[in-house]
């Protein structure tokens, strides 16, 4: 049986690029840094384990309720940035200092993004993000993010957060479908020369069927 994971709906309509946010002056002017060097740590301690390459975090600033942040793939994954409109663990990252601001966080379970609206990707194949949030209500935010020259990347209107409990993550052991993703199988078929020729004539009525007319 399938099951539905998310639904969408695409526009043919683009936005003119520019943004809120000018992200040419950079950091943003008024903005106090705030001390990253633990995030993942802390935020390991909330039941978010990123791997390696989802720990793009390279700096956080807060301007008021604004959250600034510089985001990065490393080098390793950097070089295949422009085989995406944007890089999954790019766009994951621009995310992760949301998971430490009050306005998104309950204390019910680590929240991930769940309802996108009005996401525009303005430009492709960036390695590295300069990120702008803002609290847009409960469990909400707006996104903002350019590269590293200030030209907008990728926005969004509003990303509604959701919690989700590691329960909800896992799948049950010993089923047919628990690692199914993660699976090589081979399937042995017949070689080329052993596949039966397909004949150039093909009878379609013998001598015998024929009836001879008065």
């Amino acid at each position: 049986a399938w099951t539905r994971h998310a639904t969408g709906l695409l526009s043919a309509s683009v936005p003119a690029d520019g943004g809120e946010h000018d992200f040419t002056a950079w950091p943003p002017p008024g903005a106090q840094p705030v001390e990253a060097g633990d995030l993942y740590a802390g935020l390991a301690g909330q039941g978010y384990e990123y791997g390696p390459a989802f720990q793009g975090v390279r700096a956080v600033w807060r301007r008021g309720e604004e959250l600034f942040a510089e985001v990065a793939l490393p080098e390793e994954h950097g070089k295949d940035a422009d085989r995406f409109g944007i890089h999954p663990a790019l766009l994951d990252a621009a995310l992760h200092v949301s998971a430490t601001d009050a306005a998104t966080v309950n204390g019910d379970g680590p929240r991930r993004p769940f309802v996108w609206s009005g996401l525009v990707l303005h430009a492709a194949g960036a390695s590295a993000l300069r990120v702008r949030l803002v609290p847009g209500g409960t469990d909400t935010l707006t996104l903002e993010a350019a590269d590293e020259t200030g030209a907008l990347v990728v926005s969004a209107d509003s990303v509604v957060m959701r919690a989700l409990s590691a329960e909800q993550l896992a799948r049950p052991d010993g089923t047919a479908s628990a690692n199914s993703l993660f699976l090589l199988d081979w399937t042995e078929v017949a070689s080329v020369q052993e596949a039966v020729p397909v004949p150039v004539w093909v009878p379609v009525v013998s001598a015998g069927d024929v009836v001879e007319l008065a």
